[in-house]
């Protein structure tokens, strides 16, 4: 039995990953599903102050609260940035790291900084025109993927404001998340991002790194729940 905790992107919140929750656990697995601040079921928290930091925060506290240990430790999107300054923070909690479509920082590097100037300058603009100069619109998803015209409209549905703060801070990394027993980067292979799949290709060379691909778009979790779980059930044992 494993703990699992799942780290959502922006836009979204904990009920991102309802269904391979509810699978993960029909398996005998604990899960944890939070929302960050400002985001999902906490978006009436938003606000200026939201930092990196604050959610690197939300997740930790996660671990520390719970007392939990052998941890698995996933991240979607913008989750990347986050999960690595946890996993950075505490790696003698975490035996199992695995991104999902999702940053994978250096020390120093913000998420604003792993996209092209043009779109980042569209994220600061939007931001600005649309949430405040606080919360980046949620007009800028990536494409789910959802076919079903219904079920897409009720994903967009839940969609919020992402807090603009967290997505340009730079982290500040040690590097001792790379002590962690199971790494992996899994890619969405349908997805369009450069950056992601540059990330593969990396795990895949380097020693002490899983690199595989799922034939989705951004959000596989949603798409392919059974496939998702299956694939994370396996890459941390």
């Amino acid at each position: 039995m494993g703990n699992f905790l799942l780290v959502h992107g922006a836009w979204c919140g904990g009920w991102v990953w309802r269904k391979v929750a509810d699978r993960l656990r029909s398996f005998g697995h604990n899960v944890y599903t939070p929302s960050l601040s400002g985001m999902g079921d906490r978006s009436h928290l938003l606000s200026a102050n939201i930092s990196l930091q604050t959610h690197i925060e939300d997740i930790f506290n996660i671990v520390e609260f719970e007392r939990l240990t052998n941890v698995v430790l996933v991240a979607h999107s913008y989750g990347g940035m986050v999960a690595t300054g946890v996993a950075d923070r505490i790696p003698d909690k975490i035996d199992a790291l695995i991104y999902l479509n999702a940053a994978l920082p250096q020390n120093g590097q913000a998420m604003l900084d792993l996209v092209s100037d043009k779109r980042k300058n569209t994220v600061i603009r939007l931001a600005e025109q649309e949430g405040a100069g606080v919360g980046i619109p949620s007009s800028l998803i990536m494409d789910t993927g959802i076919e079903d015209d219904r079920e897409h409209a009720e994903f967009m549905s839940r969609t919020c404001l992402h807090p603009l703060r967290p997505q340009l801070e730079p982290i500040v990394l040690d590097g001792k998340f790379n002590n962690i027993r199971c790494k992996a980067y899994v890619l969405a292979g349908r997805s369009n991002s450069h950056q992601f799949r540059r990330y593969l290709g990396w795990a895949i060379a380097e020693p002490g790194w899983v690199g595989e691909e799922i034939s989705s778009l951004h959000y596989p979790m949603v798409t392919m729940p059974d496939e998702t779980t299956d694939l994370l059930m396996r890459l941390s044992k």
